[in-house]
């Protein structure tokens, strides 16, 4: 077994020494689209009820570290824009996704790194390079070590992830990077229960505090405040606190032998659900082409365990009482596929998850997992969808996504209209087409406050 003694070196190496002429064509326009596809979404948010919350908290401020809210503009301290911008990142579900043996939303720290490169007047290739690294620890941690299984959450990596891109960006040695990382996930580990049960507003809003804890490790650092020795490997460290004690090796560096670099992996959703549950809805509207929803007498839906146990398992899930439970249910996401014949934002602002024909083709639902599919992930994913009709017949929907698709994900134009659509009578004619074009030439620009400058409503 490889020497896992030393993941905190590994993690502090690599964040600090990923360089921008290190990056592939494609890393640098991944970093660009998911820079477009996190205002898109943010903005199609902004009068969310936990975006308003964490505006209303994010007090102005005159000093000199700070950053801008997205929309308003008003200057906040680096911590809270984290928050802030995130939680309208995160809160319709729509943001950036990997899948792998855990789940994550990387693009959850970027209004964080955003926010720091902003206070520092970094160029664009030193937030691109910092985005980079920020996305390869949370897109390596997501394929070895089972945060999720353990009933860690997310920001467990995100908060290290942003930590690292931020320390880079405030010019942080090696040791006060060491520091930064044990600052950001000894004193914020976090619990799947944000993930379990009835969700609540917080579910969105867990990922941008990893980011805003992330950011304030990173800041005390600076400072010269250390951190708990022996994060990962002490008696009390993250190995023996969260997995009995069992070390895993982070392949950090692979992307140079294998030109996979997680900024381009990840998937740019189509549907306003969880990860697990954008094929689901695909399926279903294949299905939907072959059956109406009203001569369907049962549905079977055949999919992946780990889907099973994110999207179908909790009790809760079928019979949502919340947005935030309603868009992490396949139950949902397949039957207002069927009947609505889409899933988007008006789908839960209109509380479809709790009307009567939606819940009526709940229940006439069945989920199995399948070995064959669950076997064949994370590479191949399987939805079968099998609608029984009440003519006797039946009809059935086969879709399959492998990380190839998703990495080959939208073209320009898909993301174009993606935007479009998220920031129709929000974010719209002279800012919307400057911020556009200014991030079309990121890597050229020496100051990214320029791109914030443009995010205004």
């Amino acid at each position: 077994m490889t020497d896992v003694r030393h993941i905190e070196e590994k993690i502090v190496t690599f964040s600090s020494g990923v360089r921008f002429s290190d990056l592939p064509a494609a890393a640098i326009r991944a970093a660009k689209m998911r820079l477009i596809d996190s205002v898109g979404v943010a903005f199609a948010a902004y009068e969310a009820p936990t975006s308003r919350i964490a505006r209303r908290l994010a007090q102005p401020t005159t000093g000199d570290m700070a950053a801008r809210l997205w929309g308003s503009q008003v200057r906040t301290s680096l911590e809270s824009a984290a928050f802030a911008n995130g939680v309208m990142v995160r809160y319709l579900d729509l943001n950036d996704a990997w899948r792998t043996k855990d789940a994550h939303h990387p693009s959850d720290y970027l209004p964080g790194i955003l926010a720091v490169a902003e206070y520092r007047r970094a160029s664009g290739e030193e937030f691109i390079a910092a985005l980079a690294v920020a996305y390869e620890i949370v897109c390596r941690f997501t394929d070895i070590v089972p945060f999720n299984t353990a009933g860690w959450d997310q920001p467990v990596t995100g908060a290290i992830a942003t930590a690292m891109a931020a320390g880079r960006l405030l010019g942080l040695s090696h040791e006060a990077l060491r520091h930064a990382l044990a600052l950001a996930v000894i004193p914020n580990l976090c619990t799947y229960q944000t993930r379990a049960g009835e969700l609540s507003m917080w579910k969105g809003c867990a990922g941008p505090n990893g980011a805003r804890n992330g950011v304030f490790a990173a800041l005390l650092a600076s400072e010269g405040m250390s951190g708990p020795y022996e994060a990962f490997e002490g008696v009390f460290g993250v190995w023996n606190q969260t997995l009995d004690g069992t070390p895993y090796d982070v392949s950090l560096g692979s992307c140079y032998q294998d030109g996979k670099w997680g900024i381009v992996q990840t998937n740019i959703k189509t549907h306003p659900v969880r990860d697990s549950c954008q094929l689901p809805i695909d399926t279903a509207l294949e299905l939907r082409s072959q059956a109406k929803p009203e001569e369907i007498a049962a549905l079977r839906i055949e999919t992946y365990r780990s889907a099973w146990e994110g999207a179908v398992k909790d009790k809760e899930l079928w019979c949502p009482k919340t947005r935030e439970t309603a868009d992490h249910s396949m139950l949902f996401a397949v039957a207002c596929a069927l009947v609505d014949g889409e899933v988007t934002p008006a789908s839960f602002e209109k509380g479809r998850f709790a009307d009567r024909d939606i819940l009526d083709l709940i229940g006439r639902t069945t989920v199995d997992v399948v070995d064959e599919f669950t076997a064949a992930t994370p590479d191949r994913r399987n939805c079968r969808i099998t609608a029984t009709l009440k003519s006797g017949g039946s009809a059935v929907a086969h879709r399959v996504v492998t990380l190839a698709d998703i990495e080959r994900g939208m073209s320009d134009q898909e993301l174009a209209r993606k935007f479009e659509t998220c920031t129709a009578g929000v974010f719209v004619g002279e800012s919307a087409r400057a911020f556009l074009d200014a991030t079309a030439s990121l890597e050229r620009i020496s100051n990214v406050g320029r791109i914030v400058d443009h995010i205004r409503v």
